[in-house]
């Protein structure tokens, strides 16, 4: 099973705000043996959106999550490019449950000055004109409550893209994006059968005093053996006793659901390990 995330945003572009939103969703996602195959940043540019939702859905994916442009303001276009995405091509429409969704979030917040308003949807549109745009969502899609913020999150089915890709649009805002996917995928994934997925297994060492050439000729020899393993290195630089000295990072990720994927692991790692000693370097530690 594997899933692409798309960050929106001319923030993230610019420097000004640094992703932790795709980061976070794929901590959540390797829980589950689920690989991410593709990440993408893209500005706020409705055509841009749209191609690239498109791009998307033609590779079948079984989860697209994106983040950013769910809000009131002018440049929060993210539904807007999505519905010319689908297939077939969708429009956005206004949705009572959204909007119901919405109100609950202001009456949450504003306990007191709500209870005196007997028209919560009339006071609303008149004091605040834009907050019905977050309401307006693609056709044939569904509204997530969103209890960290006013813009709920957007579920659309697969029989709008390509008989099998979901789509699960969300807020840029951090919290709102934890809480939404905590609160409505979290419980998904769990419900969902994964059976043959795979685990995801990784574990690493650190070594120093070894180059990580010398090391890369080991791996080189060797990789054909673990086919189901990623081997990874890191060079790095350490203080150690005061002093500067390079070290090298061994991180081994496996997404197989063998019985015997752990123990391949293991075993690997000593072979680098003993290969590393040998070869005049030392072991730091294990990290899992």
């Amino acid at each position: 099973m594997e899933c692409e995330i798309i960050l929106i945003g001319n923030e993230l572009l610019i420097g000004k705000i640094r992703d932790s939103n795709g980061q976070w969703i794929i901590e959540q996602l390797l829980q589950f043996g689920i690989k991410i195959s593709r990440i993408t940043t893209i500005p706020d540019d409705i055509e841009i959106i749209k191609t690239t939702i498109q791009e998307s859905i033609r590779r079948k994916p079984e989860y697209i999550f994106t983040s950013g442009g769910l809000g009131p303001t002018f440049d929060d276009m993210t539904l807007e490019g999505v519905s010319l995405g689908l297939i077939p091509l969708s429009t956005l429409e206004y949705n009572d449950n959204a909007f119901k969704m919405i109100q609950k979030i202001f009456k949450m917040r504003y306990p007191k000055k709500f209870k005196e308003i007997t028209n919560v949807e009339q006071y609303l549109v008149k004091n605040y004109p834009n907050v019905k745009k977050m309401a307006k969502i693609p056709k044939g899609s569904k509204p997530l409550f969103n209890r960290e913020g006013t813009a709920p999150g957007i579920y659309i089915d697969g029989k709008f893209t390509n008989g099998l890709s979901k789509i699960i649009c969300m807020p840029g805002v951090p919290g709102e994006l934890k809480a939404i996917f905590s609160d409505h995928i979290i419980p998904e994934l769990k419900e969902r059968n994964f059976a043959g997925n795979g685990e995801f297994h990784e574990t690493s060492f650190i070594f120093h005093n070894v180059s990580e050439s010398k090391l890369g000729e080991k791996i080189y020899e060797i990789k054909d053996k673990y086919p189901e393993i990623w081997i990874k290195t890191h060079p790095h630089k350490r203080m150690i006793d005061n002093h500067l000295k390079y070290a090298v990072e061994l991180h081994l990720t496996s997404f197989s659901n063998k019985k015997l994927i752990s123990q391949e692991m293991n075993d690997l790692c000593y072979i680098l390990h003993d290969f590393v000693e040998e070869n005049g370097g030392s072991f730091i530690t294990k990290k899992t």
